[in-house]
C-alpha cells in the first residue's frame, strides 16, 4: 500500500515556534573574517539559500501537500501531523523532470526523458503512475520523446496532451486526436516560439473548464512570418559535424508579419471543437494575452485580446455552448502600453458587505478580479462578468505585485504588494465584499516577502526572502505564531556568520526633474572611506523590471568582486526610468525611444554619485550588463560621456530592428510609425568606444535563439569599420550558446573572463601612451583600410 506511514509530522517539519536567529532587515555582514572566494560565488554558488516547492492537494481535509523527500514522494498534512509515503523512491522513475498530482490522488503523470525547446517548452515521454499500485504505463505506446505538454483534467479521468502540434485527449486507455492539421507552421494548444517568449511565458494555451467539460485551446498560424536560422556548429557531439545543423525558427522581427490566432471550444464528450472568431480587432492586428474559465462550471471563459504594439486592450466573454462572444471591457493605453498581467481569477457571487452599494449582492450575478495601472499604479479591479465599469479595490501609489490567492468562502484575496516600498514586497489580504484590508506580515520593517496557499485557503507557506537568509515556515490563516519551520536555512546561517562581508545597502537618488531612483551599493569588507575604489554598475533596466530589490543577494558574483582583496569594486545597481513597481508615469516615460532616457540616468546617477563620494576612483568606472543590460551598457558607452571607463557586453540588442516584434512594438510602436525612435535608439555611434579609456569586452552566444547573434555582428561591423582600436576591443563568440551562455562550460569561461578584466582595470595606468602596444603608436598602421 504506498499510503504508508513513514515519520512524524515533525520530523520534516521543524516545530520551531520562531525562525532562529531572528532576521534582520539588512543584507547579513558575517561575523568573521574570511572573505568570499570565487568559487564560492560563480558560477554556481555553493552557499546556496535553499526552498521548498511542494504541491498543495484537495481533500476532504485542508492542508495536504506533497514534497520530495529523502527520493520519495511525501504527503504531509498540517492538521494531523501525519507524513505518509505517496510515491516510494524505488516507485520514482530516475530521470524525471516534472510531475503533477491528479486532482483525486490516484494518480502521478511524470515527465520524463526531458529535451529542451526553448525557454519555457520541453520535449519528454510522459508516464502515467497509479498510485496504490505504483505501476506505470506510457501516455502514449508510441512515444518517443516528441509530447509537448501533458496536463490532467481539473475532474474525472481526461489528460489533455499535444505531440506534433496536435491536442490529443486520453481518457480511459483511449487516445481521441482533436486537431488534425498541425505542423511546422501551425500550433495547437501550445504557443509558438514568440507567444512563449513575450506573452504567455509559459509552454500551453490550453485551459479545461472547471468541470472538465470544455477545453479552451489557442492555436497559432505562423505561415508568412519570417524564418531565422541558427546554426549549431557541435550540436551536443563530441567532433563538430562537416556541416552544422540548422535551426530554422519562425521569428517575427519588427514590422513583419506575425503569427495569427484562433480561439477554440472543444466539447470533450464529443471530441468535437469550434473556432469563436476573434472580432475585437483585425486578424493582423491582434495577439490574445491571456484566457481564463469565469465559471464554476462551463457557462462563460474570457480572454484578453490587444491590438499589434499592445496599447489597447478588450475582455472578451465567449459562451462555450452558443459559441458567441461580447466584449464587456475595453481599455486605452495609448500615453505607453498596457501589460499583459495574466491575473484573472474568478470569483462568482459575492455575499455580504457591500455598504458602497458598487456591486450586486444577487446570487446570479458574477464577478471575476483583474490587475490594472488604470489609476496610474498596479491595483486589483473587480469586474462584473456581463461587463460594466469595474470597481478598484485596493488603491495608492504603490503597487500590486501578485494576486496569491482567491478564499471565495472567505471573501478575501490575498496579494503581494510594494506599499512600504517599491523594493519591497509584504503579503496582504483584502476583503473584496467589505474592501478590509489586512497585512499578514510586518509591513513595517523591510523585507520581501512571497507565500502558497493551500487549496481550502486555511494554511499557507510563508516565504521570507530577503535581505537576511530566506527561510519558510507554515501558518494556519487564523492564527499570527508559525505552526512549524519548513525551511532554516541554518546551515547556510552559521557559514555566513564565519564570512566577513560586502555591506549592501539601499537609497534613493533625486533627480531634479521631479523622480527617484532606487540604488543598491555595495561596499567592500573593510571599507576605509580614504582610499580610492574601482566601481562597477551592474543594471538590467528593461521595460517593467527590477533588479533594485531587497531579495538576499549576499553571495552573488558581484559580491565577490567586492569580497577579493585584489578587486574591491564597488558596485552599483541602478533602475533606471522605464523599470517597474514605481507606477505607470515613471515606466511609460520610454515609449517610443528604448534607448534615450535609460542612459541618461545612468550617467546622471554616476555624475552624482562621485560628486557625493571621495572615495570612488573616477578614472575607473565600468558598466555590466547581460540581454537589456548590455544594450544600456553599450548606449551608456556610445553616450561617450567621459563618466565611464570601460564596458562589458553579453548578447545585447544593438538594433530594435532586430527584435522580436512583441516585445518590440509593445514600447517602440512599429517602424513605420515610429523610424525616427528606431534609428535614435540603435547602436550606431562608435567614438563613445574609441574613447573608452579602458576599452570594452562584447560577448555573445551563436546559438541565441532569443538576441540573434546577428545584433553582435552588427556592432562588431560599426567597430571595426569606424577604426575602433584592437587595443579598446575583444569579442568572444560562445559556440551553440543560447542567451545564458552555458553550453559546454560557456558560463564559467564567461564570469572568470569578467573577472580578469576587472582585474586588467584595476591595474590600468592612466598614462594611455604607457598602455598602448607599441605597434598601434606607428601611423601608418592606424586607421588603415
Amino acid at each position: 500500500m504506498a499510503l504508508t506511514k513513514l515519520l512524524s509530522f515533525g520530523a520534516l517539519l521543524s516545530l520551531t515556534a520562531a525562525i532562529d536567529p531572528p532576521r534582520q532587515p539588512r543584507q547579513p555582514l558575517g561575523n568573521g573574517e574570511r572573505r568570499l572566494t570565487y568559487n564560492e560565488t560563480t558560477p554556481t554558488a555553493l552557499n546556496r539559500a535553499t526552498s521548498q516547492t511542494v504541491s498543495w492537494i484537495s481533500g476532504e481535509q485542508d492542508g495536504s501537500f506533497v514534497t520530495v523527500a529523502n527520493g520519495s514522494l511525501v504527503l504531509e498534512n498540517i492538521v494531523t501531523g501525519n507524513s505518509s509515503v505517496f510515491v516510494a523512491a524505488d516507485r520514482v522513475p530516475e530521470d524525471y523532470h516534472e510531475y503533477w498530482i491528479s486532482p483525486d490522488q490516484e494518480r502521478v503523470l511524470w515527465a520524463v526523458n526531458y529535451t529542451k525547446q526553448y525557454r519555457y517548452s520541453y520535449f519528454a515521454d510522459y508516464l502515467v503512475q497509479d498510485v496504490a499500485s505504483g505501476e506505470t504505463t506510457p501516455l502514449v505506446a508510441d512515444q518517443v520523446g516528441d509530447i509537448i505538454y501533458a496536463e490532467f483534467a481539473p475532474t474525472g479521468s481526461a489528460i489533455a496532451f499535444v505531440r506534433g502540434n496536435d491536442l490529443y485527449i486520453h481518457d480511459n486507455g483511449e487516445v481521441s486526436r482533436i486537431t488534425e492539421n498541425g505542423g511546422p507552421d501551425q500550433f495547437n494548444g501550445i504557443p509558438d516560439w514568440v507567444y512563449e517568449e513575450e506573452i504567455f511565458g509559459a509552454r500551453k494555451t490550453f485551459w479545461f473548464s472547471p468541470d472538465s467539460a470544455f477545453v479552451a485551446f489557442l492555436s497559432f498560424n505562423e505561415t508568412g512570418v519570417g524564418t531565422f536560422t541558427i546554426p549549431y556548429y557541435m550540436d551536443n557531439q563530441d567532433v563538430a559535424p562537416p556541416y552544422p545543423r540548422e535551426l530554422d525558427l519562425r521569428y517575427p522581427k519588427v514590422g513583419t508579419t506575425n503569427p495569427t490566432v484562433q480561439f477554440n471550444i472543444l466539447d470533450v464528450a464529443t471530441k468535437e471543437y469550434s473556432e469563436v472568431p476573434i472580432t475585437a480587432f483585425s486578424a493582423n492586428d491582434t495577439v490574445v494575452g491571456e484566457v481564463a474559465w469565469i465559471t464554476d462550471e462551463h457557462s462563460a471563459v474570457v480572454y484578453r485580446a490587444f491590438n499589434r504594439v499592445q496599447d489597447q486592450d478588450k475582455h472578451v466573454v465567449v459562451d462555450p455552448v452558443a459559441k458567441t462572444s461580447e466584449v464587456v471591457r475595453e481599455r486605452d493605453g495609448t500615453d505607453g502600453w498596457l501589460d499583459n498581467s495574466q491575473a484573472i481569477q474568478y470569483i462568482g457571487s459575492i455575499s455580504g458587505g457591500n455598504s458602497t452599494g458598487t456591486y450586486s449582492n444577487s446570487s446570479s450575478d458574477s464577478y471575476y478580479i483583474d490587475l490594472s495601472d488604470e489609476s496610474g499604479w498596479m491595483h486589483i479591479y473587480l469586474h462584473s462578468t456581463s461587463g460594466g465599469e469595474p470597481v478598484q479595490l485596493t488603491s495608492g501609489e504603490w503597487e500590486v505585485v501578485a494576486i496569491l490567492k482567491v478564499d471565495t468562502a472567505r471573501n478575501l484575496i490575498y496579494y503581494t504588494s510594494t506599499e512600504h516600498h517599491s523594493t519591497e514586497r509584504h503579503v496582504y489580504s483584502i476583503n473584496y465584499a467589505t474592501r478590509e484590508k489586512k497585512a499578514i506580515v510586518d509591513d513595517t520593517v523591510d523585507a520581501y516577502w512571497s507565500a502558497s496557499f493551500s487549496s481550502g485557503g486555511d494554511y499557507y507557506i510563508l516565504s521570507y526572502q530577503g535581505p537576511d537568509v530566506p527561510y519558510q515556515e507554515v501558518y494556519a490563516t487564523n492564527t499570527s505564531e508559525p505552526l512549524s519551520t519548513l525551511v532554516s536555512n541554518e546551515a547556510l546561517v552559521r557559514n555566513i556568520s564565519q564570512l566577513h562581508l560586502p555591506n549592501i545597502t539601499y537609497f534613493e537618488l533625486s533627480h531634479p526633474e521631479g523622480f527617484t531612483l532606487n540604488v543598491m551599493q555595495r561596499l567592500p569588507p573593510n571599507f576605509d572611506p580614504s582610499k580610492k575604489y574601482p566601481v562597477l554598475f551592474t543594471p538590467y533596466g528593461g521595460p517593467g523590471a527590477q533588479e533594485v530589490s531587497k531579495r538576499f543577494q549576499t553571495l552573488a558574483w558581484r559580491a565577490y568582486i567586492s569580497s577579493d582583496p585584489e578587486l574591491e569594486y564597488i558596485t552599483y545597481t541602478i533602475d533606471n526610468r522605464g523599470t517597474g513597481y514605481k507606477g505607470r508615469a515613471f515606466r511609460s516615460t520610454v515609449t517610443n525611444h528604448l534607448g534615450r532616457l535609460e542612459p541618461q540616468d545612468q550617467i546622471w546617477a554616476a555624475q552624482q554619485l562621485i560628486a557625493q563620494n571621495s572615495f570612488i576612483d573616477a578614472e575607473r568606472i565600468g558598466m555590466f550588463g547581460w540581454s537589456f543590460g548590455g544594450y544600456l551598457t553599450a548606449k551608456v558607452l556610445e553616450a561617450d560621456s567621459d563618466v565611464f571607463s570601460f564596458g562589458l557586453i553579453v548578447a545585447p540588442v544593438s538594433d530594435w530592428r532586430f527584435y522580436d516584434s512583441m516585445y518590440t512594438e509593445r514600447y517602440m510602436k512599429t517602424y513605420e510609425q515610429n523610424p525616427a525612435g528606431y534609428n535614435e535608439t540603435a547602436v550606431r555611434k562608435a567614438d563613445g568606444f574609441k574613447n573608452a579609456r579602458g576599452g570594452f569586452g562584447l560577448l555573445h552566444g551563436l546559438g541565441d535563439d532569443n538576441v540573434h547573434y546577428q545584433n553582435a555582428a552588427a556592432l562588431v561591423d560599426l567597430l571595426v569599420s569606424e577604426g575602433v582600436s584592437p587595443e579598446k576591443f575583444q569579442m568572444m563568440a560562445f559556440t551553440d550558446s543560447d542567451h545564458s551562455i552555458v553550453y559546454n562550460g560557456a558560463n564559467a569561461w564567461l564570469y572568470k573572463y569578467l573577472t580578469k578584466r576587472l582585474w586588467d582595470e584595476k591595474q590600468r595606468k592612466t598614462d594611455l601612451v604607457e598602455q598602448t602596444h607599441q605597434w598601434l603608436k606607428k601611423r601608418s598602421l592606424v586607421g588603415e583600410q
